[in-house]
């Protein structure tokens, strides 16, 4: 009697640690989306500097705002409460001062792009 209450016990131990790591893979992998997004952003953006193609420029905007999507859908979904919160929202604020400068140089260029908002940034 006493193996078998082990056993339940083991098994409700397994059961348990499972069924609380399982909604980490998702945010993990969408966390990972949207840094994949940025670091495209940041690509593009080296390589505007480097020869001003326009495109590289209108690339790096349409990653970086993809990425800051991303980072708000996630932070929006997850609420407060998740340990990562504040880290996700880090990403995102400096995503946007990403944007911002990616803004200015287009002004300053006078690249236009298809797109200019700026859904997530607050400031």
């Amino acid at each position: 009697m006493r193996a078998h209450i082990v056993l339940i016990a083991a098994v409700l131990a397994i059961v348990t640690t499972q069924c609380a790591s399982a909604p980490e893979a998702p945010v993990r992998r969408e966390l990972q989306g949207g840094d994949r997004s940025r670091d495209w952003g940041v690509v593009y953006y080296k390589s505007w500097r480097q020869d001003h193609n326009r495109e590289y420029l209108r690339l790096a905007r349409r990653h970086t705002a993809s990425a800051i999507q991303r980072y708000l859908e996630l932070q929006v979904r997850l609420g407060h409460s998740y340990p990562d919160f504040y880290d996700i929202d880090q990403r995102r604020v400096e995503g946007c001062y990403f944007l911002r400068q990616l803004d200015r140089e287009a002004l300053r260029f006078g690249v236009t792009f298809d797109d200019d908002g700026r859904e997530g940034c607050f400031h």
